[in-house]
Parts: C-alpha cells; sequence; structure tokens
C-alpha cells in the first residue's frame, strides 16, 4: 500500500478519532469503532491520533466513534468516511470504482451494516451467556465509575428493539450441564433442577437453526461476490465495503466467545476468513506504525457527571440552524441549564450557611456577650477549685485587719 502525502498542516494532534477500547485481540470492541480505525490508516496513514473512549456521552452526536479535527466534529462511521474523504490529499479508497459500481457500493454498504451488524450485535447482546461471561465484564472494565453500574445495561437495552425485529433477541443457548450440576440449593435443602419439556427443547434449537441460516444466507451472497479475489469489485486494493465487511468478521473471530453460533458458520467460509485478514494486513502493514493513542485522564469520568454543552458541531451545522423553532428549543434548553447550574450554586451556599449557624448557635452566650459589648469571661472554676480560694481569701482579710483576730469575751459567771 502505497502511502499517502497530505498537507503540513494536518497533524496527528488535530486529527482524532475517538472509539471504544481494545479488548484481547480486538482493535476495538465496537465493529463500527474498527471499521472507522481501518479506513483512516488506509486513507491517511500517520497523521491521526487514537483516543480510546468509553463514554457516548462525549460525542456531539452521544454515540461512538467520532472524529474531531479542530473545532469539526463528525459522529458515526458513514460521517467520518465523508469528511475524510474531503480532506486535502487524503486518499480515496473508491477512486477506481465505475459509477455503477459505486452505487452497488452504497447499497451493499447499506446492507452490511443492517443485517451483519444485526448477527454481531445477537451475538454480544442477545445470548445471554455471551452477555454475562465476556460482553457485560468487558463493558464494566472498559467504563470508569459510577458509568459502570448503569452504562452496560443501557447499552444493551439500545439494541433489544432492533433486534427484537430482526427476530434475533433472546434466543436461548446451548445448554450443556451435567446432571449433578443442575441442581439447587433452596433453603438450605437440595433441590433438582426441573427437566425441560421436550416440546420447548425443541423451539429453542429451532431457534438456533432459524439464526444460523439467517447467517449463512448472508455469507452466500458476499462470498459469490469475493469469489476467487482478495477484495469486493475486483478491486486491487481494499474499498469502504471491504473496510466494513472485515470489521465485522474481525469481531466475530478475534473474539473469542463462550457460544460461537454464527462463528462457526463464519469459519465454514474460508474465502471470507482470508478476506479479513487480508483488509487487516493491508492497513496494518509492517513498514506502518500504529497510530499514536491519547491516554484519557481520570478527569473525564467526573466531567461526564456535569451537565455542561457537549462539543460544539461544525459552523455549517450551526449555520444551517436557522429555523425560529429550533431557535426557541436551543434557548430553551441553554435557561434550563444554566438554572440548573445556578439552582445548584444556591444549594450549597444555603448549606453552608445552615451548617455555620448551628456551630454558632451552640456557642450563643459568646455571640450574646460580644453583641452587648461586654467582654467574654472564662467558664466558672469547679467547686474543689473555690474551696480552696475561700481559706486563702480569709487570711488574707485577716492581714488587712491587723493580725489575728480577738478573742470573743466569755460570758460572766453568775
Amino acid at each position: 500500500m502505497s502511502e499517502s502525502k497530505l498537507s503540513p498542516l494536518l497533524g496527528a494532534r488535530d486529527l482524532v478519532l475517538y472509539l471504544w477500547p481494545k479488548h484481547g485481540d480486538l482493535l476495538s470492541f465496537d465493529s463500527s469503532s474498527v471499521a472507522a480505525l481501518l479506513y483512516l490508516q488506509l486513507a491517511v496513514p500517520g497523521h491521526f491520533a487514537v483516543a480510546y473512549c468509553a463514554n457516548p456521552d462525549l460525542s456531539p452526536t452521544g454515540q461512538l466513534p467520532f472524529l474531531t479535527h479542530g473545532l469539526y466534529h463528525a459522529s458515526g462511521l458513514s460521517s467520518i468516511i465523508a469528511y475524510v474523504r474531503r480532506l486535502p490529499h487524503a486518499r480515496n479508497l473508491d477512486e477506481n470504482l465505475t459509477s455503477v459500481q459505486a452505487a452497488q457500493l452504497t447499497a451493499r454498504i447499506a446492507h452490511v451494516d443492517s443485517s451483519y451488524g444485526d448477527l454481531v450485535n445477537h451475538m454480544l447482546y442477545s445470548l445471554q451467556e455471551n452477555w454475562a461471561d465476556v460482553t457485560r465484564p468487558a463493558l464494566i472494565s472498559m467504563l470508569p465509575v459510577p458509568q459502570r453500574y448503569y452504562v452496560p445495561a443501557r447499552i444493551r437495552a439500545s439494541h433489544k428493539p432492533r433486534l427484537e425485529a430482526a427476530e434475533l433477541w433472546d434466543v436461548p443457548e446451548v445448554e450443556e450441564e451435567p446432571a449433578e450440576e443442575q441442581r439447587r440449593v433452596v433453603f438450605g435443602r437440595r433441590k433438582k433442577h426441573k427437566p425441560e419439556p421436550e416440546m420447548h427443547h425443541f423451539k429453542r434449537t429451532f431457534d438456533r437453526e432459524k439464526v444460523t441460516e439467517k447467517a449463512r444466507a448472508l455469507f452466500d451472497v458476499y462470498d459469490r461476490l469475493l469469489g476467487d479475489q482478495p477484495f469486493f469489485m475486483d478491486s486491487e486494493t481494499p474499498t469502504t465495503l471491504d473496510v466494513v465487511f472485515a470489521a465485522h468478521s474481525h469481531v466475530l473471530l478475534d473474539l473469542r466467545l463462550p457460544d460461537p453460533l454464527i462463528t462457526t458458520a463464519l469459519e465454514s467460509y474460508p474465502r471470507l476468513v482470508a478476506h479479513c485478514r487480508a483488509v487487516k494486513a493491508a492497513a496494518f502493514p509492517a513498514h506502518i506504525p500504529f497510530p499514536p493513542t491519547i491516554q484519557q485522564s481520570w478527569l473525564s469520568s467526573l466531567r461526564s457527571l456535569v451537565p455542561w454543552p457537549r462539543a460544539p458541531t461544525s459552523t455549517a451545522r450551526r449555520a444551517s440552524m436557522t429555523s425560529p423553532e429550533e431557535e426557541r428549543v436551543e434557548r430553551k434548553y441553554r435557561l434550563w441549564r444554566w438554572a440548573f447550574i445556578a439552582g445548584s450554586v444556591l444549594a450549597s451556599a444555603a448549606y453552608l450557611y445552615m451548617a455555620v449557624s448551628i456551630v454558632l448557635v451552640r456557642n450563643g452566650d459568646v455571640l450574646a456577650r460580644i453583641g452587648a459589648g461586654e467582654q467574654p469571661q472564662a467558664d466558672d472554676a469547679p467547686d474543689e477549685e473555690e474551696e480552696e480560694d475561700r481559706p486563702e481569701s480569709a487570711e488574707g482579710a485577716e492581714e488587712e485587719g491587723g493580725g489575728e483576730p480577738e478573742d470573743e469575751p466569755e460570758p460572766e459567771e453568775e
């Protein structure tokens, strides 16, 4: 692969790609993030930086991956590809395609992103064994506190409606536990696990076969399209379709899942497996290093808790928001944002005032004396000290009176 010569103004400090972190042998835990990384590495190798991020709230649209170039932000794989194509001297992966092939390419990319993406999300979020053993622990290890306690469930819930519409949600995994492990302890007593009805077991097996048939139907189409060529569209170098398809295959092949339902079906197509390895080798050859990585500070998790406006979008997008309705909505949210900040400050000030007042009320006597203009006196001494001081005061009075006191006259005897 020939290296592209970019403008000197385009440096790694300006172009930053934010994507999901690595996990094991994966370039990223998300297929869209892998596709964005492969595309930038093929289009602008050595002229961008990578920032691994597990907080979608940092994105202007709330999704990963997203690209920043100065003040410009592009969220989503399609927006990132469209922006990188407009960069000066950036290599266009689809420049050798005809107009008909370019139109077919766009339709096939949408098909891969929809159908293949649903299959990958089914493996990660729908199958309970994969979710409990791999996906959820991986997300928890990537997320900071306190996002790790609620973001994994939120991500899984966001995929549920789409997978339900595609009939890929809640397909149970095959249980292969021995009879000894199917016992439960209930209040200290051993209770046998009830055997699964034969009809329900048949339905579970049928559902898994239906998912496998759907995966094989997809792989058959692209296996015929690939043929004996290393890349799609009879191209000598990877196209955008190759990048998107290989990114999904990379997640299935290089992520070890306890229930490899669709991975097993993919491995039965050697040409598709070799295609994934070829695209990865073309993007990361031996003479081109991996993009520099920007380390995220621990303060990013704290900043995400503050309801501060997200990063600004492009100037063209802000200029396009000229309708009165959009301006009214933006003004409304701006007022609510500042009202929340002002309320938080006032609440903090009221809390500090009450705390100081409680401390001062306990010393009310001192404050009353100070207010009356008197000097605060020390507390009265204990009773024992008063008794010790009394003889001393009596002796002092005798000395002032001129010596020892005279004896009282005795009464006369009758």
